[in-house]
C-alpha cells in the first residue's frame, strides 16, 4: 500500500476546507469570519514554528531544552486555565502547581517503569497531551467550584453556623466539580475505539504503524491521562476551595 507523503503542497491544498467554512459561514451570516480566518492563520505560523524549534531540539537531545519546552507549555497552559478562575484569586498558581505536579508526576512514574525513556521524541509529544487535558480538566473544574460555592452561599454558611468546617461545608460542591473537570476524561475511556479512533493511535497508522501496536500506545496513553487529569483536578479543587475560605472557617468568597 503507498504510503502518505505530507508536503507544503498538500497543506496548500487543505485550505480549501477552510475556504470551505468560510464560505459556509459567510453566507449563513454566522459571526465568526474574522475568527476563521485569524485562528487559520494562526495554526499554520504556530505549528510551523514549533515544528522548527522541535527539529533542533530533537537533534541536541539536550534534557535541559525538553524540561524548558514543557515548563514552557506548562506555563501557558496554566495561564489560560487561570482564566477560568473567575470567582477567586491566584487561578493562575494554582493551576500551574496542580497541572505540574500531574504532569511531571505522571510522566516520572512512567520513566520509572521503563514505559518510556526521557528523550525528546516520547517527552515533548507526550508532555502536550498530557498538559493540555490537564488545562481542560483544571479550567472546568474552577468554572464549576465558582459557580456552585458562589451559588450556594446561604447553604455553606448555614453548615458552617451548624459547627461544620469549611471543607465538611464544601465537600459536596467540591466533589462535584472535581467529576466536572474529570468528565472528559471518563467519557473517552469509555467511548474510545467504539465512538471515534484517539489521535495518537490515528496518527501511527497513517504512518504506517501496525494497528494492533497504535492501539498499545493508545491504551498507555489513556492511562496516563487518566493519571494526570485526575491529579490535577483533585488538587485543583481542592486549593480552590479553599480560597473562599478564612481561617475562622468564615465563607468570604
Amino acid at each position: 500500500m503507498k504510503e502518505i507523503e505530507i508536503g507544503y503542497y498538500e497543506v496548500l491544498m487543505a485550505v480549501i476546507l477552510t475556504v470551505l467554512s468560510l464560505v459556509l459561514v459567510y453566507v449563513k451570516r454566522i459571526p465568526l469570519v474574522k475568527e476563521i480566518s485569524v485562528g487559520s492563520i494562526r495554526v499554520f505560523v504556530q505549528l510551523i514554528a514549533v515544528g522548527y524549534l522541535l527539529e533542533v531540539i530533537f537533534n541536541t537531545r539536550s534534557i535541559w531544552l525538553v524540561l524548558l519546552a514543557v515548563t514552557a507549555m506548562l506555563l501557558m497552559g496554566a495561564y489560560t486555565a487561570g482564566k477560568r478562575a473567575e470567582h477567586f484569586k491566584g487561578g493562575f498558581s494554582i493551576a500551574f502547581i496542580s497541572m505540574a505536579v500531574g504532569s511531571f508526576g505522571t510522566l516520572a512514574l512512567m520513566m520509572v517503569f521503563r514505559i518510556i525513556s526521557a528523550e525528546a521524541r516520547y517527552m515533548i509529544p507526550l508532555a502536550g497531551m498530557i498538559v493540555n487535558n490537564s488545562m481542560n480538566s483544571a479550567s472546568i473544574t474552577f468554572n464549576r467550584i465558582g459557580a456552585d460555592l458562589k451559588g450556594n452561599r446561604l447553604a455553606i454558611e448555614t453548615a458552617l453556623s451548624l459547627g461544620k468546617s469549611w471543607r465538611e461545608a464544601s465537600r459536596r460542591f467540591y466533589r462535584e466539580a472535581v467529576k466536572a473537570g474529570m468528565i472528559s476524561i471518563v467519557n473517552f475511556l469509555e467511548t474510545a475505539g467504539i465512538v471515534a479512533l484517539p489521535g495518537a493511535m490515528t496518527g501511527m497508522i497513517l504512518a504506517g504503524v501496525s494497528p494492533l501496536k497504535a492501539v498499545l500506545l493508545q491504551i498507555i496513553v489513556a492511562y496516563m491521562l487518566l493519571s494526570s487529569v485526575t491529579i490535577t483536578s483533585i488538587m485543583a479543587g481542592q486549593m480552590a476551595v479553599a480560597r473562599f475560605f478564612n481561617d475562622a472557617d468564615q465563607f468570604v468568597g
